[in-house]
């Protein structure tokens, strides 16, 4: 929106709760003042978010290795915000219920599996069961580490985290906010990367020392294919247009991802204590 000379990002939600959600989180973070986030600008319409438009800012491109370091700093200085802010105590934060959200998720690929099979061959639509249902057996028999919970982003997708024309790593889009473990987000986070550094974990525990402390707890969900999951969940969902559309793609982004879960697999494992 343009007012006065000046241009705004506007968003207007349909529920009250998720608008008085991320408005308390900015006032929260700003109060505090978290540098990476975007200010919201006060509004008489509570479902309304507005915040100055960020001219010239680019989302990060997880390819890059300057991408990848910067969105992680940034993504521990969000989740360190615990160490001076008490999140518990914000009543709009929901609790992140990772492996219950994933094993829903796989139940969905199962109810949807005829439909799938009209995109997707059989053997492959095998493989992502059988690695889901290993991960999630596997991740369940490990100890969660005793750490207080924090503020999670929720949606660590490339273009929620922006980078602006000084430089600075910027979180937009904090609707799906909550309250959870940091490795949990950390988990999202590299599941995030892991396509655009032909999933090596090693390389990128190399590139990012702190990873190399994750307990077994985390590492276990890397083995499930949650990225894959979504996307096609996500496509299935989509008019039958824009499933064509979207097809190829998603194929290619499926077939690599299998050709690589092996390795990953094996790489995972050896890294657990």
């Amino acid at each position: 929106m343009e007012s006065g000379g000046a241009i705004y990002s506007v968003k207007k939600y349909a529920s009250l709760a998720q608008a008085v959600k991320v408005r308390q989180v900015h006032q929260i973070l700003s109060a505090h003042h978290f540098p990476h986030m975007v200010p919201i600008l006060e509004d008489r319409d509570p479902l309304l978010i507005m915040q100055p438009w960020m001219e010239g800012a680019k989302a990060v491109n997880f390819k890059r290795r300057i991408d990848r370091i910067d969105s992680f700093s940034a993504l521990q200085a969000l989740h360190d915000t615990k160490s001076t802010i008490d999140w518990q105590s914000v009543s709009s934060l929901p609790y992140y219920h990772m492996l219950e959200k994933w094993e829903v998720r796989l139940a969905r690929f199962l109810e949807f599996r005829e439909v799938c099979e009209q995109f997707l061959p059989s053997h492959m639509i095998e493989e992502l069961l059988l690695f889901s249902q290993d991960a999630l057996k596997i991740s369940k028999k490990q100890t969660p580490p005793k750490s207080s919970l924090t503020l999670l982003h929720g949606d660590v997708v490339h273009h929620n985290i922006l980078r602006d024309v000084s430089g600075q790593i910027r979180f937009i889009d904090f609707d799906l906010a909550c309250l959870g473990a940091e490795e949990d987000e950390i988990v999202l986070w590299m599941h995030r990367v892991l396509p655009q550094i032909t999933y090596n974990p090693s390389f990128l525990m190399g590139e990012h020392p702190a990873l190399q402390s994750l307990s077994n707890h985390a590492l276990a969900k890397l083995l499930y294919p949650n990225e894959v999951l979504r996307e096609w969940l996500h496509l299935l969902s989509l008019p039958a247009a824009q499933q064509q559309r979207m097809v190829s793609k998603l194929l290619l982004f499926t077939e690599t991802a299998l050709s690589h879960w092996p390795r990953l697999w094996y790489d995972v494992e050896r890294m657990m204590k």
